[in-house]
C-alpha cells in the first residue's frame, strides 16, 4: 500500500465544523441556536413526555463544545434554559 502524503494549509483543517464526522440534524439546529446567542438574552429547549432532561442536555453541551462557545446550563422541571457563559468564546481546534 503506497500513501500519498502531502503539505495542506491548515485554515483548511480549523474551519471544517465537522472535521469529517456527519452531524444530526438536532446538533446542527442546535449550533445555529447557540450561534444566534448574545450576551443578555437566553433561550430554552421545552422537553417533551418521555424525554430524558439528561440526555438533552448533553446534546447540548456537545453542540456548544462544536460551535466554541461556553454555555451556561440550567435544567428544570419541564424545560432547559441556557444562555452564554462567562468569559471568552473557546477557540476551534
Amino acid at each position: 500500500m503506497s500513501l500519498n502524503i502531502v503539505d495542506a494549509d491548515i485554515k483548511d483543517l480549523k474551519q471544517s465544523r465537522s472535521r469529517g464526522r456527519v452531524r444530526s440534524a438536532e446538533t446542527k439546529a442546535l449550533v445555529e441556536a447557540i450561534d444566534s446567542l448574545t450576551p443578555g438574552k437566553a433561550k430554552a429547549i421545552s422537553l417533551g413526555a418521555g424525554e430524558d432532561a439528561a440526555k438533552i442536555r448533553a446534546k447540548l453541551a456537545y453542540a456548544a463544545k462544536v460551535a466554541g462557545k461556553k454555555l451556561k446550563i440550567v435544567v428544570e422541571e419541564d424545560r432547559i434554559l441556557f444562555a452564554r457563559g462567562p468569559g471568552r468564546p473557546r477557540k476551534r481546534a
